[in-house]
């Protein structure tokens, strides 16, 4: 069952705050308000810190970094118990916010001296038991993942699920990952298609012959079948990718970074292929957020943590400030074309992104419904 936003506990169900004159027992003009308010999702954190140290490395790193290159830089408490509790804490929290949707991401070969990265899929395994009627999912770096395992995970997800699984597949761009796995980059987007239609086959419980440049698969099928929907989507942060998204995806998940201007002429490029294609269309837009009471506290946080580096992004591309701030730049994405956008934390304060959570839910999430 699809959950809809901002909801109330009754029964163990999610009970719907409905736009006004929009009856839930009416279930064609309820499913036609769904369909058309705008949605926001959240994005979590997947790399923390081990230590001081972590910083200091980052710093380094970031610094040798060409122009216009970006690096994650891991936020958050030291200890791994700690982190864990972190990830439970916001995703109840994004549940309780009424927020749409949750994702997690994917990395390889972090160095634990560096860093701790935490796997997508047995994370979201014990994250559905948070999230509960949520749509949850996983960002992962095709290239590295087998389709026959993969198959079986998602299916396996699916068997305890109480809402749709989103799988996101995106390129990848760490240098160090792909000579971990002994694998060219140049090769990334053509595994990634390979990925996509072996995989979408596999979930749909096709017998599966396939013989590409670097998967061959001959008459196979997998276990369980998925007993809720999977949705493939596509990132993407080039017009090149968009189009593959359009024509392969079942969505579209923007880069973060990516300015208005190149947006558009992307959204422009993914809507013609999926068009082409025969596709549904669905372009999530990538945003990192922080919620403040007020717009100067917001800013004083988030300006600490751009001064001491994070991904290489400006202001321009955060959404950043006071409940009507926000409120107010979702409404221009919305403007763009998107009706859908997934933010991830800026902060890395445990508490400041908790407080930043409760703020979207009681003022944010209203809001959007009617944009």
């Amino acid at each position: 069952m699809v959950p809809f936003p901002a909801s109330s506990r009754c029964s163990g169900r999610i009970v719907p705050r409905v736009a006004q004159g929009v009856k839930a027992g009416d279930p064609v003009r309820f499913a036609l308000w769904y369909s058309q308010a705008m949605k926001l999702g959240t994005s979590l954190r997947f790399i923390y810190p081990t230590g001081p140290q972590t910083y200091e490395r980052f710093k380094e790193i970031l610094a040798a970094m060409p122009p216009g290159g970006f690096i994650e830089r891991p936020m958050g408490a030291f200890d791994t118990s700690e982190q864990a509790r972190n990830v439970l804490e916001i995703a109840a929290a994004a549940r309780a916010a009424g927020l749409n949707s949750l994702l997690f991401g994917d990395n390889h070969a972090i160095p634990s001296g560096y860093a701790n990265c935490f796997a997508p899929v047995p994370t979201v395994a014990r994250l559905m038991a948070v999230t509960g009627p949520m749509p949850i999912g996983m960002v992962l770096l095709a290239p590295f993942h087998q389709p026959i395992v993969l198959a079986e995970q998602i299916g396996t997800l699916a068997a305890f699920a109480e809402a749709p699984l989103i799988v996101v597949l995106a390129n990848g761009g760490r240098a160090q990952t792909f000579t971990a796995f002994g694998i060219e980059m140049k090769s990334r987007a053509r595994r990634l298609e390979e990925l996509a239609n072996v995989l979408r086959a596999l979930l749909a419980g096709e017998r599966v012959t396939f013989h590409g440049r670097y998967l061959t698969l001959d008459g196979v099928s997998v276990s369980p079948r998925p007993r809720a929907p999977v949705e493939i989507w596509l990132a993407g942060t080039v017009p090149a990718a968009a189009e593959r998204a359009g024509s392969l995806g079942d969505g579209w998940l923007t880069g973060q970074n990516t300015p208005d201007d190149e947006l558009v002429r992307q959204l422009d490029a993914y809507r013609g292929a999926a068009a082409r294609a025969g596709r549904p269309y669905r372009a999530v837009l990538r945003r990192d957020i922080f919620v403040a009471e007020s717009d100067a506290a917001a800013h004083a946080e988030v300006d600490r943590i751009l001064a001491e580096g994070y991904r290489g992004t400006g202001k321009d591309e955060l959404l950043v400030g006071s409940p009507g701030t926000v409120i107010g730049r979702l409404r221009h994405y919305r403007a763009l074309g998107f009706e859908e956008v997934m933010v991830r934390h800026i902060t890395g304060d445990h508490g400041k992104m908790l407080d930043s959570f409760a703020l979207i839910g009681r003022h944010v999430m209203p809001a959007i419904r009617s944009l």
